[in-house]
């Protein structure tokens, strides 16, 4: 049983590590749209908000293979976490545009939320597409 959890580790790790190493191209397209010269807060929010856009579309992507994938009764329980999820984002989502857009202020914190909301959706994608990479192996 030892040897099965050092091989499940060693495995999520290198799927982690390749994920790393590889550069989404969400971000790559993130990158460049803020690199360009004398770009303004607002146009820094939108090119993080246009990457949100594209993880929530990764996300959707990855949910509905999983839908194709998983057993009716394995889909259920995915389905009932994503809609735990989407209830956490939405009050989070509230809570970061109240606390940047009131508490704090100044423009330069419009991205910082806009960061913040395109993080969490990453980070859901990223953790479906993971369940799927791990189906496939």
């Amino acid at each position: 049983m030892h040897k099965f959890f050092i091989i499940v580790f060693s495995f999520l790790s290198l799927v982690t590590f390749s994920q790393t190493k590889k550069e989404n191209p969400i971000d790559i397209q993130e990158k460049k749209c803020l690199n360009k010269d004398d770009i303004s807060n607002a146009e820094q929010c939108n090119c993080t908000i246009k990457a949100q856009e594209s993880w929530d579309k990764e996300l959707n992507k990855y949910y509905n293979i999983l839908k194709t994938k998983l057993t009716k009764e394995d889909f259920e329980v995915l389905k009932n976490s994503q809609m735990q999820w989407i209830s956490y984002r939405d009050k989070e989502f509230l809570f970061i545009s109240k606390y940047f857009f009131e508490i704090k202020e100044g423009t330069m914190w419009y991205f910082v939320a806009a960061d913040k909301k395109r993080e969490i959706v990453k980070s859901r994608a990223l953790e479906l597409k993971n369940y799927y990479e791990m189906l496939e192996y």
